[in-house]
């Protein structure tokens, strides 16, 4: 089966028609850059006097804050929603107490706390870090109250059962 002549024929374009084209592609702004969409805000999470808490599944942000005047504010990443790699956390514990629990192969970096009088900050989360799992750095003051990073508590029961 032979093609005829009709059917061989491409049409090429030449050197010059590409360069004509690319120009009047760029001059007529076909591709100009779509703005990124803008980042979400911070979850602020500020309490004087109660107790708050995250909710049981809940997307996290790139950035959190949470102030605590003489509550108790807790961060729980267990079933948490988390596409990142690294997540800030802005704090400010007053006499209050910041909870932050983690799942297992999480790790929390607290260097970037400081501390006043009777503040107290302890970092329970002691296991290496897995393999592409976040690292939450927190930085902030604590004042008279407390900072605490733990993993999430198991019962005796549900230890046995194999629960996670």
């Amino acid at each position: 089966m032979s093609r005829t002549t009709e059917q061989r024929q491409v049409p090429a374009f030449g050197f010059d028609d590409l360069q004509r084209f690319a120009a009047a592609a760029r001059n007529s702004g076909a591709q100009q850059r779509t703005p990124s969409p803008a980042a979400p805000p911070p979850l602020e999470l500020r309490v004087t006097s109660e107790s708050r808490r995250t909710g049981d599944q809940w997307t996290v942000p790139e950035k959190l804050v949470a102030e605590c005047t003489s509550g108790k504010v807790v961060i729980d990443f267990t079933q948490a929603y988390c596409s990142r790699r690294a997540i800030d956390i802005r704090i400010n514990a007053g006499s209050g107490t910041i909870v932050v629990i983690v799942p297992r192969g999480w790790r929390v970096d607290l260097d970037a706390v400081e501390f006043g009088t009777g503040g107290h900050i302890s970092n329970r989360v002691t296991l290496p870090r897995f393999p592409g799992a976040p690292l939450i750095r927190i930085e902030g003051r604590v004042e008279s109250g407390a900072l605490k990073a733990r993993y999430a508590f198991r019962s005796p029961k549900g230890w046995l059962r194999g629960d996670r």
